[in-house]
């Protein structure tokens, strides 16, 4: 079906990463290619009074004081890549997170949604929002659907799931029934990878979309062969690098293959680029090899540096209910950059990577394709690796979710 498409509309936007955030997310990726053709208005995550006890000696709280405490300058223009949206700050909300599911859950958190739609309420009377779609992007327990009681009606509620949300039990202990909700109620549901999208619709007995993670193409585009200075972080290094990008957790990653593959390549820099749980690290003695180095996180503009001076990407994920419903961010960053990449097979998702990923069924196996890896000529196949991410873009997945939206309205109207 054609849709129509003579619609316009403004985008608000409330997630789980801040859009000051200085590291990577698909909220901030969604945010900034959607910026392209709308106006964008991201609500940040509000900070908690805990947040405030906690961070109150920090510049970047100092910074928002006024903000957060009396709900003055919550408007500031904020670059995110490419691409420029509002920024919202709203006011304090309460740590409840730790309360049990009830009445006084129910009651506080009431209050917390109150504090979000205050915020909305403020941006669309100040920017004299007429239409606009909201999407919440992985933060089921507030605001994940405008209540039909609300004065602002959006043209149509968006819920994004991007993470297995009983993986992880700080946000799944009221989160996982609240996501349930949220793509029960919500007008279009989408989900990052094909597992999150074929368990949620047979709980939800609804239609869930995949728009899978995708890559700032032009950011990461044949980084291999760019003229990036080598970052400082690796300057001194004079074995060839072996890179993963991302957060590092037991959870996820897999630790006992990480220490076989530096027992294994000895002759090469294992490279950690992101954040970490230290707890794991000192748990599975990783801060104990030689040639496992975790640089800590590091801004999205600068990976493509690290890229170029890397032989192999890896994505050593464990393979299990958390893993099965990730579609990474990094494996597209690995092949626009025209970087040759191993990773398990975690997923179904992974499947559709081969031939231009390498995809190790076991432990043996990982090893084994590391080697072919590093013996290519990563010139051979540049080409087809970054002709595949391109089709992969964040531009790409946001003309879908647009279509998507355009459908919904045609068949509304």
């Amino acid at each position: 079906m054609q849709a129509n498409r003579q619609h316009t509309y403004d985008v608000i936007v409330f997630g789980l990463s801040r859009s000051d955030n200085s590291l990577s997310s698909v909220t901030k990726a969604f945010a900034d290619e959607l910026a392209r053709n709308h106006r964008v208005f991201y609500i940040d995550r509000p900070y908690s009074l805990k947040d405030l006890i906690l961070l109150i000696s920090t510049a970047e709280m100092r910074r928002k004081l006024g903000a957060v405490l009396f709900g003055m300058g919550i408007f500031k223009t904020q670059k995110i890549q490419t691409n420029s949206v509002i920024q919202v700050i709203p006011l304090l909300t309460l740590p409840i997170n730790f309360l049990p599911a009830g009445k006084l859950f129910n009651l506080l958190n009431r209050l917390n949604n109150y504090i979000v739609y205050k915020a909305i309420s403020k941006t669309i009377e100040s920017y004299n929002v007429k239409d606009y779609v909201y999407l919440n992007s992985f933060l089921p327990v507030l605001v994940p659907v405008i209540s039909k009681k609300y004065k602002y009606q959006p043209l149509l509620n968006i819920y994004q799931s991007f993470d297995e949300m009983s993986g992880e039990p700080y946000i799944a202990k009221h989160g996982k029934s609240a996501e349930m909700e949220a793509i029960r109620n919500c007008d279009l549901a989408i989900a990052t990878s094909s597992r999150l999208c074929e368990k949620h619709a047979e709980a939800s007995g609804r239609k869930v979309h995949l728009l899978a993670n995708g890559v700032n193409y032009q950011l990461f585009k044949n980084a291999c062969n760019s003229d990036l200075a080598r970052p400082l972080a690796i300057q001194n290094f004079i074995k060839p690098i072996i890179i993963y990008t991302g957060h590092y957790s037991n959870l996820r990653l897999d630790s006992d293959l990480i220490k076989s593959i530096c027992a294994e390549f000895t002759a090469y820099e294992i490279v950690f680029i992101g954040t970490s749980d230290t707890k794991d690290i000192s748990k599975y003695e990783l801060d104990k090899i030689e040639n496992l180095h975790f640089i800590g996180p590091q801004n999205i503009s600068q990976l493509p540096a690290y890229l170029k001076y890397a032989k192999v990407g890896i994505i050593p994920n464990k393979i299990n209910e958390l893993t099965q419903g990730i579609y990474p961010l990094k494996v597209n960053e690995y092949l626009a950059a025209g970087l040759p990449c191993v990773s398990t097979q975690f997923s179904k998702d992974m499947n559709t990577f081969e031939p231009y990923v390498y995809i190790a069924k076991s432990k043996e196996d990982f090893i084994a394709k590391l080697h072919l890896a590093l013996l290519e000529d990563p010139q051979q196949k540049l080409a087809e690796r970054m002709l595949f991410a391109e089709g992969n873009s964040w531009q790409k997945r946001i003309e879908k979710l647009e279509n998507l939206i355009a459908d919904f309205l045609y068949k509304r109207d």
